[in-house]
């Protein structure tokens, strides 16, 4: 028993070093994340609600545009990654992409059809689930190789 509470310890406390360490970054990232949630959600408001588009098109479309102001807003400003080629940082994020489109329109699938709950409400349930996996892709996967030379 004590030798899974020291590990549970540790565990615990890697997460608040890292936490603490790159706490600016998660601050910027958190800006961003609600920036382009706002937008998002309003483009499915716009799409599904006013368009009378399905709303799996509505959530792909909405999806594909916020992307791409997600991009632009973390290489700039979460990641601090102006100037340069973005090719090499749009080719990982285009794999993070195709990892968090599946999750989001999975997310809705299930929340619309499972639960009969509204795509409104899928949006929000994919955002959260996206979040975290998004940060750590881009710190670590999307970013890395220029961030490292710093």
């Amino acid at each position: 028993m004590l030798n899974s509470d020291s590990k549970k310890f540790k565990m615990l406390s890697s997460m608040l070093r890292y936490i603490s360490l790159h706490r600016w970054q998660l601050v910027r990232f958190g800006i961003v994340g609600v920036v382009t949630f706002a937008l998002n959600f309003f483009l499915v408001w716009l799409l599904y609600g006013m368009a009378g588009l399905g709303y799996q098109l509505a959530v792909t479309c909405a999806y594909f545009i916020t992307v791409v102001a997600h991009f632009w807003l973390n290489r700039s400003f979460t990641y601090a990654q102006e100037g340069g080629s973005a090719m090499p940082d749009t080719a990982r994020y285009g794999i993070m992409l195709l990892i968090n489109y599946l999750l989001t329109l999975s997310v809705v699938t299930v929340t619309v059809e499972l639960f009969k709950l509204t795509p409104y409400s899928g949006i929000v349930f994919a955002t959260l689930a996206t979040a975290f996996s998004s940060f750590l892709l881009m710190k670590h996967f999307v970013f890395v190789q220029k961030e490292q030379v710093k």
